[in-house]
């Protein structure tokens, strides 16, 4: 299947001062299938190692070599190392050792291609207190199958290519809704798209998912040795309840404290399976630069996922369709979480902004936060029926954005009289993915 990360992967792999890369991320979501695409794609020989399943004694010595591990590397595979070689370590979190020593690649042997893969490697990582060798590794994140990405291993490049260059139309409303109706059952997990776009059936796709599910729930006991696993199960389920909610530590979990309770949601979300939507003022860039950490809300990794857990069948997902999600349009806000999650580039970390007023009798949220290019947007996710906009406008004769969005099931239009001097684009819901390469579109035709 094809992967946006592709076309990144080329342009590390061509860079004359490539460093070793680290691709982070959460399980399942397709890292190790990546590499392995990459290096059929570009006829590279592969040189795998997965720490899970196998070790590397030159870690362990007091003084590293860098030729002693490449020494043991080719014995061990029995392949010797050349230019056309790509190395690629995968399950990193399981020698954290390895980490510290990746920079030598980048000091003492640049040209040999290097690849790191792992999950839950935030979480190792803080139990190591270790900090990466700035300037000697590069990263990036990787998430599920994005819609875009969905598309294509369903065969609909079409409806890519039309959206890629934001020309809507009646019929193309029509075939996308379909496809992101698919899209909302399905979700983004590599294993669970490949099933469905090789058979079409939703009963192996959702066994698919529940095993997934089942592989989050057995990492628990890795978090952390000290933490009650049932406490984590518990918090665990409940946020599954709460998506889009502020969080309440107290109640998330009747039987704990919400300080053990805090500790268990960080290290859900350090193990990216949970994302974390942070509280901004909105006014300046960068958004993080007003950011307060203690008032969130969280959404899912996926969507699929998501409706694994809640087992929401196809049926119901057609029926919030129908219905416009006017029962469930939390739906919606999880299927714009993943895909803004990844709005910034692939090197920089993940991460979700929203905004909150929740003081006075001025009461006011906007869904999410966006920035680009140093301005920052407001997008509200509503049902297709006419809501109320009361926060969006709020916020536009406040912090005068040129643009703010609604994010429904309407068809793409565009309101030059909204609030003050910002511009209301109402954006299909399938088209979210696509905003950040037409800005410049928007701004021509506004």
């Amino acid at each position: 299947m094809k992967r946006l990360a592709i076309a990144d992967l080329i342009k590390w792999l061509k860079n004359p001062s490539r460093k070793p890369l680290i691709l982070r991320g959460a399980r399942q979501v397709g890292k190790s299938t990546l590499v392995h695409l990459f290096c059929e794609q570009e006829k590279l020989d592969l040189i795998e190692f997965n720490f899970e399943i196998e070790s590397l004694g030159s870690l362990e010595v007091g003084d590293f070599d860098l030729q002693k591990l490449l020494d043991e590397i080719q014995f061990k595979k029995k392949k010797k190392i050349s230019e056309n070689s790509l190395i690629f370590f995968d399950e990193i979190q399981e020698s954290p050792k390895l980490l510290k020593v990746l920079r030598y690649f980048y000091e003492k042997a640049p040209e040999i291609k290097v690849i790191a893969a792992g999950s839950l490697l935030e979480i190792a990582l803080r139990d190591e207190d270790f900090s990466f060798p700035v300037g000697r590794v590069d990263f990036y994140h990787l998430g599920p199958m994005s819609f875009r990405e969905f598309l294509w291993a369903t065969g609909q490049e079409f409806l890519d290519e039309k959206l890629s260059k934001f020309e809507f139309s009646q019929e193309l409303h029509l075939a996308a809704t379909k496809a992101l109706k698919d899209f909302y059952y399905v979700g983004g997990m590599p294993a669970v798209v490949k099933k469905f776009a090789e058979t079409n059936s939703l009963v192996d796709m959702r066994e698919i998912q529940n095993q997934i599910v089942q592989t989050y729930q057995a990492d628990f006991p890795k978090y952390n040795k000290r933490i009650n696993i049932q406490r984590i199960t518990r918090v665990f389920n409940a946020l599954a309840l709460s998506i889009g909610r502020k969080v309440i530590y107290s109640k998330l979990d009747s039987e704990s404290t919400s300080r053990d309770i805090k500790r268990v949601v960080e290290l859900l979300i350090d193990s990216r399976v949970i994302l974390s939507c942070v509280h901004s003022d909105g006014n300046n860039s960068p958004l993080m630069g007003e950011s307060n950490l203690k008032i969130f809300k969280t959404y899912f990794l996926d969507i699929g996922i998501l409706n694994s857990i809640l087992r929401l069948d196809y049926e119901t997902i057609d029926r919030e369709f129908k219905n416009k999600f006017n029962t469930k349009g939390v739906i919606a806000e999880q299927f714009v979480a993943q895909h803004l999650n990844f709005f910034q580039p692939p090197s920089l970390a993940p991460g979700l902004s929203y905004h909150l007023r929740d003081k006075g009798s001025q009461k006011a949220e906007v869904d999410f936060l966006i920035e680009s290019q140093g301005s920052i947007y407001p997008l509200e996710v509503k049902s297709v029926a006419k809501g109320h906009l009361k926060s969006l406008q709020y916020f536009c004769k406040s912090k005068a954005p040129r643009f703010a969005f609604k994010l429904s099931l309407e068809e793409f239009s565009v309101d030059k009289n909204f609030a003050g001097n910002s511009v209301l684009i109402s954006l299909p819901l399938y088209a979210v993915e696509y905003l950040k390469a037409n800005f410049e579109k928007l701004a021509i035709h506004t």
